[in-house]
């Protein structure tokens, strides 16, 4: 299992690489941040998801991390907040249409106390250019590797604004 620490040391050296590479080649490097929100609702549950993300996009690869705090409310009697960060790759395939990738780990609110769980959702999603430095995204996917306990559930529905530098 990767914990934490693990993580943070894996995104320091995947964020050091990306921006080394850029300098070598600017017109086709940029640093970007924004955030996302994501809502998800079933007959008996529904879950808020709130994200801020730091990105970096080289050509057609974009990848970064988006630590984040979700919530559920299980019709109204019981809830479940949790807490964690993504790490994440997309690339671009046709203007504006992207596979989407990342990593997560989890803490959750378990049965048998706080634990650490991961996470793989995979799928796709559109970019929409609002300005020539703003654009709004949503994308669709789906967790893999879902958890019997995670709070969150197939298909995961996301959208958000990112500013680039």
């Amino acid at each position: 299992m990767i914990n934490f620490s693990t993580m943070q040391k894996i995104l320091f050296i995947t964020v050091s690489a990306f921006v080394l590479t850029g300098f070598f080649n600017e017109s086709k490097s940029q640093l970007y941040t924004g955030g996302s929100i994501g809502y998800h609702f079933t007959s008996n549950s529904q879950y808020f998801d709130a994200s801020p993300l730091i990105g970096y996009r080289y050509g057609r690869l974009d990848f970064g991390t988006a630590p984040f705090y979700s919530y559920r409310d299980y019709d109204n009697r019981s809830s479940r907040y949790s807490y964690g960060n993504r790490l994440f790759m997309q690339l671009t395939f046709i203007p504006n249409v992207f596979a989407h990738a990342e990593f997560e780990v989890t803490n959750i609110d378990a049965s048998d106390g706080r634990k650490w769980i991961t996470g793989l959702p995979v799928g796709g999603g559109y970019r929409y250019n609002l300005t020539d430095r703003t654009r709004a995204y949503g994308m669709v996917l789906y967790d893999v590797l879902l958890h019997e306990e995670s709070t969150v559930q197939n298909p995961i529905v996301r959208g958000g604004i990112t500013y680039s530098f």
